[in-house]
């Protein structure tokens, strides 16, 4: 009966009828109490959730799995709903009204709840699934509760639960964002040790962390290591790691990176360029900048004509021309090819062939 009452006809008034009938049983077992916590939890009537919970705890019954899956995720989510927005009726006018008012308080209270639920089960042997438990760990760490997170992760790692790689990267990126260095250092290090491959996501956070308070050398490490275990970097990582050797002036290792970084298709942000451009001009390195700038223009007719923008492309080549930058080959090719697949075939022949006039002189008088 409880079981119909809680989730086939879940209701406010079914929900009073069976708590009218579960308080008259002297003796409930680990079914009714779950049917219980799972139907007040789908009306959202937590604490008259936690109130059966405590009762199984004091009585020695344990709930079961889907039961506490759902009283912690919906404890996380009540406490992730900061910043939301409430409907409330103002009556002391003529009219009565109602007005939005933003919740900046939140109900960041009800993690607490939710800690003590998944430590009780964890103490009797069961643990919610990996979903929620990456749930819980993530709101622990919005609210910046890292060192429950942490306790959480090592639970996570001790049980060995599939969970333990994506728990490692909600956390280390939680550290990161707090700057907390040594703390996301050494929980870094033992990801690896454990043979876990972090993600793309994970590198960049340690890799800006260092970066921001001037470790290079680290940071740098940090690279290597994310190379040696094939993950790709993104602009963000090559970007971090220029700025840091930007700012001590070591232009060779900001040029070598800014021009791996065009290799591989990313776009440089125009505050990157010009650092490394400004560099090079500063010791003196005229060659590379000439060489940095047709990198840097060939990339960007390239990505040009792979996201299928003709007119854009054309004005780009054609800019290009203008300033005596000569297109690479693999820039040549695409730019043909899109022009060819659209019928244009004719108009890309012509510029380039302007191009191989400009460019037959240069290599004269290189020769």
């Amino acid at each position: 009966m409880l079981y119909v009452l809680c989730k086939r006809e879940s209701s406010l008034e079914m929900i009073e009828l069976a708590l009218s009938i579960f308080h008259k049983i002297d003796a409930p077992d680990t079914y009714s109490c779950s049917n219980m916590i799972v139907g007040l939890c789908k009306l959202g009537r937590l604490e008259s959730a936690l109130e059966i919970f405590d009762r199984m705890n004091r009585i020695g019954v344990l709930p079961t799995r889907s039961a506490v899956n759902l009283l912690i995720g919906e404890l996380c989510l009540m406490s992730g709903k900061e910043g939301s927005v409430e409907k409330v009726r103002v009556r002391n006018t003529r009219r009565p009204y109602t007005i939005l008012v933003p919740n900046m308080g939140g109900n960041s209270g009800a993690i607490q709840p939710a800690v003590q639920v998944f430590w009780a089960v964890c103490s009797s042997g069961l643990l919610p699934s990996a979903f929620v438990v990456v749930k819980l760990m993530s709101e622990l760490c919005r609210l910046g509760n890292t060192v429950e997170a942490v306790r959480v992760l090592r639970i996570v790692e001790e049980r060995k639960l599939t969970s333990v790689q994506e728990g490692y990267s909600v956390v280390i990126n939680a550290l990161c964002e707090c700057c907390r260095v040594e703390e996301a250092s050494d929980l870094f290090g033992r990801m690896l040790s454990c043979g876990l491959k972090p993600k793309l996501v994970v590198y960049n956070s340690v890799i800006s962390m260092l970066c921001k308070f001037g470790k290079l050398k680290d940071a740098t490490r940090v690279f290597e290591i994310m190379n040696k275990n094939r993950c790709l970097p993104d602009g963000l990582t090559y970007t971090a790691l220029i700025h840091s050797h930007g700012e001590v002036r070591n232009w060779k290792v900001s040029y070598d990176l800014l021009m791996e970084m065009l290799g591989l298709g990313w776009i440089p942000h125009f505050h990157t360029f010009n650092l490394v451009e400004s560099l090079l001009r500063e010791h003196d390195q005229l060659d590379l900048c000439v060489k940095l700038e047709r990198k840097l223009e060939n990339q960007k007719l390239q990505k040009l004509c792979k996201g299928g923008e003709l007119d854009a492309a054309y004005e780009k080549a054609q800019s290009m021309l203008e300033k005596g930058i000569p297109l690479s080959a693999y820039a040549r090719d695409i730019f043909q090819q899109v022009f060819q697949k659209c019928g244009k075939i004719k108009i890309a022949r012509q510029l380039l062939e302007k191009t191989e006039r400009v460019q037959e002189p240069e290599e004269i008088n290189k020769t």
